[in-house]
């Protein structure tokens, strides 16, 4: 996908296009929004040559809709082969959106799958693991496993802050799930020693 360098500002974005840059992505987002499964699959393969980073957002939406099965193996075929750091941004805005839950996990996989650099992100996705189940858990430690970088120092300690708080708890909590958090607070011990900080996970 070929995005321009990802700003906050939308308008400031769209503006480093030209008209007709516009016009084709304006005519694919439409097509991306009709119930024509066939427009829909043509509108994600073109935008994976022509989108850039605003057109995240309605894909995300479209995705969350409901999408056939080979659409949306498209679309995470699609996501998962983004290369241009523009569109991370958007991407950990769609994954923390209450509006997204439904497909939260299926986010993650793609982020797993991506040649990306979410571990700017630890503490999102520490906090996805201990707020869900134990599949969520499991998702979340695997994708952090597999961080090409160590995630930077206040990601660190903020995950660990958020795993003491909840083994802190005294409510009744899910044995499978406090393994996999355990193996995660390890993990995070040994990102913590390779960065030279303090561990403030405790036993």
């Amino acid at each position: 996908m070929v995005f321009c360098t990802f700003v906050k500002n939308d308008q400031v974005l769209k503006s480093n296009l030209n008209k007709q840059e516009k016009l084709k992505i304006g005519q694919l987002v439409g097509d991306l929004q009709s119930k024509d499964e066939l427009k829909i699959a043509s509108a994600i393969k073109a935008l994976a040559i022509h989108g850039h980073a605003t057109v995240i957002e309605p894909l995300i939406t479209v995705w969350r809709s409901g999408l056939s099965g080979d659409n949306e193996a498209l679309l995470i075929d699609l996501l998962q082969s983004l290369k241009d750091t523009s569109a991370i941004g958007p991407l950990m805005e769609a994954f923390n959106d209450p509006k997204n839950c439904s497909i939260r996990r299926k986010l993650l996989v793609t982020f797993w799958n991506s040649k990306l650099d979410f571990s700017e992100y630890l503490a999102d996705f520490v906090l996805f693991g201990i707020e869900g189940d134990f599949l969520d858990a499991l998702e979340a430690i695997t994708l952090i496993e597999n961080f090409e970088v160590i995630a930077p120092e206040p990601a660190i300690l903020e995950s660990q802050l958020l795993l003491k708080e909840y083994f802190g708890q005294t409510e009744e909590r899910n044995e499978q799930k406090d393994v996999i958090l355990a193996d995660l607070a390890i993990l995070l011990k040994d990102f913590s020693e390779l960065e030279g900080t303090d561990d403030l996970y405790l036993e």
